[in-house]
């Protein structure tokens, strides 16, 4: 039987053998008493799945033309700072700094990019119950921190520092950050660890809680 292009009209004109034959490349059981009719309604509809699944899979294609047209985003090129948090001990940050700005530190020559991490009493504090720097790795855009234990809310300014002057470049929205039960809270990590609740032993927290304050003690100073 030729290839053709499948149509009712061509389907039509085709016996039930070839019919049986075109619906068995297609994976398709026939019945030997199923009806004519229904056998290429079927075959119709196959067809047109397959058709449509060939569509969806039809990858974009563009010319250099297209591609020198296309600009990236406004705010691709903002100086910002956003946080996620990855547990309720670690966060994580990442930054993005502007052409304007990268240039302007250029010139100061030898500056420092730090990280300052805010703790607020209340999401809409101005200024910060306490706050600590963290020098960020040079040529990174990204980085993980040990937040203290015991806050609410946290806010993280991106600052550059130098001999005589210091700016903050961009800060980010201010997260909640969830608390735990004061059982865990209140814990003095490096003195009470003796005095760890029974419930605590036995859940096995006492000894992450330990490793956490022996491999990052500067953290809960």
């Amino acid at each position: 039987m030729d290839e053709k292009q499948i149509s009712r009209a061509y389907l039509e004109t085709l016996s039930f053998s070839d019919l049986s034959v075109l619906a068995d490349r297609f994976g398709v059981d026939v019945p030997v008493d199923l009806d004519r009719r229904f056998l290429i309604a079927e075959l119709l509809e196959i067809n047109e799945e397959l058709n449509q699944s060939q569509e969806d899979m039809v990858v974009a294609q563009h010319s250099e033309d297209d591609l020198q047209d296309f600009k990236l985003p406004h705010n691709y090129n903002e100086t910002q700072v956003s946080c996620v948090l990855a547990n309720p001990a670690w966060l994580f940050v990442f930054w993005n700094i502007g052409d304007s700005d990268f240039h302007s530190l250029k010139k100061l020559g030898n500056y420092t990019l730090k990280l300052r991490i805010c703790t607020l009493e209340s999401s809409k504090d101005a200024l910060p119950v306490e706050a600590f720097e963290i020098q960020t790795v040079n040529e990174s855009q990204e980085q993980f921190v040990l937040l203290p234990t015991g806050k609410k809310y946290i806010k993280v300014e991106l600052v550059y520092t130098t001999a005589t002057s210091g700016k903050v470049l961009a800060f980010s929205p201010v997260i909640s950050i969830p608390q735990g039960a004061p059982i865990l809270t209140d814990l003095q990590l490096g003195r009470d660890d003796d005095n760890f609740p029974e419930i605590i032993k036995l859940s096995g927290m006492s000894k992450i809680l330990k490793n956490q304050y022996k491999n990052y003690r500067h953290s809960f100073s």
